[in-house]
């Protein structure tokens, strides 16, 4: 039965700032978690860059299980705010687990790998062992946006809030890893910083069932209409090259950064601030084009263009790392403002356009009637598979230049699936050709 129309203004004035509120805690610790994740599973994998890769990999993976096998029921509760809280609690809870679990379990594993392991052999243990570790909190945290998502349906219905409440996530991801790395690590230490992200987890499942109590949520209704053609592929698809981007450009750079425990926060930092300003932009600008046909393909070929020309940037690197030290001087910190430098010419303007399309994406599943839910664990699924594929084979076997051109041509693919001349489209193409 609807809500009463009288005060729904009101409620929905208080609801959304409450959300969003929500959505920056969660995303805070999320990302708190991952960089200390990182480093614990460091010690038994013997490399913090094998860490990154396997964690990156079960992250995401996790979040493809949780939206997976919750995202529908989600939808259908007429209690979503019970479920998100549900799903804090599970979060919190794991998370006070591990800090006392990851040690032993890492030992065990470590001991399982053995002294000289195939290859094979030590990728697989990596990548499943630290998924199956992980997997009750990422599981938990692939469910927290789709249940929050519809908790604000009623209030939304065009999906316009979906857009800012990922943005909110992500800028509270952002927010985690600098406090996380620069902070509370060492300040506190990994166990005492697992603790308190793990009580933001709790607070945050208290506070929902406070702010949200009493008010049940209509239930999705069942979808009438065929899914958009092609939309889960597209999914799927952006979701892998978008993360084997981020992971080819870390791995990169770092080769020529100050590769301190700060380096990989300082750049997955400016990788979520991109991708928090694309979300935003496109809630302010261009959710009421969400039904325009030629958006998608336009955010596409910009995407494209971008990855193309931070790309070419990577190879100026070198001489711009060594400008930006002669202005600021010698010194960690001078170092972290180079790689912070590096790291926003090759990772700004292709996050920006990843934000603004994965919110469109999004925006089309809601309408077409996909769900939400599907949509991210499709996007997350695709994610799951690029530390693997791009980091640990197509990286090594073809060079990262390699690689980084085709993810360009990945997306220039996507952008041209219907056979039309584009003019930016044959450049880009042109482009991409000439730096191979």
């Amino acid at each position: 039965m609807a809500e009463p129309a009288v005060g729904r203004p009101a409620a929905t004035a208080l609801k959304l700032p409450a959300a969003l509120a929500l959505m920056v805690a969660s995303g805070f610790a999320a990302l708190a978690c991952q960089i200390i994740w990182t480093q614990q599973t460091a010690i038994w994998l013997g490399h913090e860059t094998t860490a990154v890769l396997a964690v990156v990999g079960a992250f995401f993976a996790g979040l493809a299980v949780g939206a997976f096998a919750l995202g529908r029921r989600v939808e259908v509760s007429a209690q979503p705010a019970r479920w998100y809280a549900a799903c804090e609690l599970v979060i919190g809870a794991w998370g006070l687990a591990l800090v006392f679990l990851i040690a032993p379990a890492g030992q065990a594993l470590l001991e399982l790998t053995g002294e000289q392991p195939s290859i094979v052999w030590q990728w697989s243990l990596a990548f499943v062992g630290t998924f199956l570790l992980l997997l009750p909190a990422t599981a938990a945290m692939g469910a927290t946006l789709p249940a929050l998502e519809r908790v604000l349906a009623r209030q939304s219905a065009s999906g316009t809030a979906l857009a800012g409440l990922y943005a909110a996530n992500t800028f509270g991801a952002v927010l985690g890893v600098l406090a996380a790395a620069f902070w509370l690590v060492p300040a506190f230490g990994l166990a005492r910083t697992a603790v308190a992200c793990a009580a933001l987890n709790l607070i945050c499942a208290g506070a929902t069932l406070w702010l949200f109590r009493g008010r049940a949520a209509r239930a999705a209704p069942t979808p009438m209409t065929a899914h958009a053609p092609g939309l889960i592929p597209l999914l799927a698809l952006t979701g892998l090259l978008g993360i084997g981007y981020e992971v080819l450009v870390v791995r990169v750079l770092r080769q020529m950064a100050e590769n301190t425990v700060y380096t990989f926060a300082m750049l997955l930092a400016v990788y979520l601030v991109g991708t928090a300003l694309g979300a935003a932009a496109y809630q302010r600008w261009l959710v009421r084009r969400a039904q325009t046909g030629a958006l998608g393909e336009k955010l596409l070929l910009a995407l494209a263009i971008a990855c193309l020309l931070g790309t070419a940037s990577l190879w100026m690197a070198e001489a711009l790392k060594a400008a930006v030290l002669q202005v600021v001087g010698s010194g960690l910190v001078a170092a972290l403002g180079a790689e912070a430098t590096l790291a926003a010419v090759a990772f700004l303007l292709p996050t920006v356009v990843m934000g603004a399309l994965f919110s469109h994406l999004c925006t089309q599943a809601l309408a077409s009637g996909l769900g939400f839910g599907r949509a991210l664990a499709v996007n997350t699924l695709g994610a799951a598979a690029a530390p693997f594929l791009f980091g640990v084979l197509i990286a090594p076997a073809a060079g990262p230049k390699a690689a980084l051109l085709l993810v360009v041509a990945g997306y220039l693919l996507l952008a041209l699936r219907l056979p039309r001349f584009s003019l930016p489209a044959a450049a880009t193409a042109a482009a991409t050709l000439a730096l191979a």
